[in-house]
């Protein structure tokens, strides 16, 4: 059922990341597009789970899916990419079709194949994949010409063996062989590259390293808001349009995709865009007022934290935003409170410490203390708040040194 679905729905990318997370919940293993294993749709794996179709790779069209097919019918496994340059139609699977299947990783596990490459990760990977695809093609495009015209290969070095296999040279030849160094990505640059060929991240989401973080701020992944109970206080009514808030507050965390500048009618310059998470996306209209102060933000492939109104009616929801923050500093910017929880061991020398920690990040935002001390029935924990006397800037290195003295963990934002 679950093959079924993600087939019918390959081209909406946004339906397609929510069954996937289905699938993730209900402990339904999607695996990753393969050259070897896949099919033209998602198939079922016995045995291991659900198999990426390659049709659902963005730039691969089904006649060269169907004619990669014919080459593993005729061939068997796919062990090299000139192998199956020699074979395949180069007019239905050209240069374009290469780099979406290796940017989706459909050709890591022919490459780890290679026993120097078996353990490299995907960063490392790809990148030698992707240099290796010019000359592949290149020799396919001239093995192809020279077999139409009947000419035999220079020495026969690139002839088939007999099981179909090939003993080439760096494009990825027989197991033991190498590809062409090339220089690593990044990780950002790989999930980009996932997002691009794949329409959703697949071995992770910018936004995963940040998940701590967010929760702490109260956020709500996206999957969460289709489904929120509207709260209805008495004597409220549905605004235009069947339209109502659900909540005064509403705070999520994404990556900026699919960016609209808008103006008004008086001429004030305005935004919708699309704010996605690892579960979805959700639509965010940012009016004049705060479009002035967070344009800058609001810039495809930027990580924020929105806070905002939340609406729905039958077809869609939105968040009309009302504050927007990097993510990465959204923690420290939105904090109103540093909280510090210290045993009842610290000495003077401790607090000493602290005080000078703190008057190197002077700020706005108060200062307490929660003390866990002996009591006669386990522990008290007894709250001092010394914001009259104390105030800071909250910020990673302030949270880092405070806890080399108090220990890890010790601190949080409120």
């Amino acid at each position: 059922f679950a093959a079924a679905l993600l087939t019918i729905e390959a081209q909406n990318t946004d339906k397609l990341a929510v069954y996937l997370g289905e699938c993730r919940d209900r402990g339904i293993p999607v695996l990753p597009p393969d050259i070897n294993e896949s099919q033209l749709r998602f198939t079922v794996d016995t045995d291991k789970g659900v198999r990426f179709g390659l049709t659902a790779i963005k730039n691969v069209g089904e006649g060269a899916v169907e004619s990669l097919l014919e080459v593993r019918t005729k061939r068997g496994r796919i062990v090299s990419l000139i192998g199956l340059c020699e074979d395949l139609d180069l007019r239905l699977a050209n240069k374009r079709v290469f780099e979406s299947l290796t940017k989706a990783g459909a050709f890591d596990g022919l490459a780890r194949a290679m026993p120097a490459l078996a353990s490299m990760p995907t960063t490392m990977l790809r990148p030698r994949v992707l240099a290796a695809i010019d000359a592949a093609c290149e020799h396919g495009a001239r093995f192809q010409r020279d077999r139409d015209e009947g000419q035999a290969q220079l020495f026969g070095a690139l002839d088939d063996d007999a099981d179909g296999t090939a003993g080439h040279s760096a494009a990825g030849g027989a197991a033991g062989q190498s590809l062409p160094e090339a220089a690593p990505w990044t990780e950002t640059e790989q999930l980009a590259y996932e997002k691009e060929t794949l329409g959703l991240y697949w071995s992770g989401h910018p936004i995963d390293r940040y998940a701590a973080d967010l929760r702490e701020l109260g956020a709500r992944p996206t999957a969460e808001l289709a489904d929120a109970p509207i709260a209805t206080a008495p004597g409220e009514t549905w605004g235009p349009g069947g339209r109502k808030p659900l909540e005064p507050d509403t705070s999520i965390g994404g990556i900026v995709a699919a960016v609209r500048q808008l103006k008004t009618r008086k001429g004030d310059r305005m935004a919708v865009f699309t704010l996605e998470d690892a579960r979805g996306g959700v639509e965010v209209v940012v009016f004049p007022e705060t479009f002035q102060r967070s344009a800058s933000l609001i810039e495809t492939g930027t990580l924020i934290f929105v806070r905002g109104r939340l609406e729905r009616d039958d077809e869609s929801v939105r968040i009309l935003a009302t504050e927007i923050q990097p993510i990465d500093t959204a923690r420290e910017r939105l904090a109103r409170e540093f909280a510090i929880r210290v045993t009842g061991s610290a000495d003077r020398g401790v607090f000493e410490a602290l005080g000078e920690v703190f008057s190197r990040h002077r700020g706005d935002r108060r200062v307490s203390f929660e003390m866990e001390l002996p009591a006669i029935s386990g522990r008290l924990r007894v709250r001092a708040d010394v914001s009259s006397q104390i105030r800071v800037k909250p910020s990673s290195t302030l949270i880092a040194e405070v806890e080399q003295i108090v220990g890890p963990g010790a601190v949080s934002l409120r």
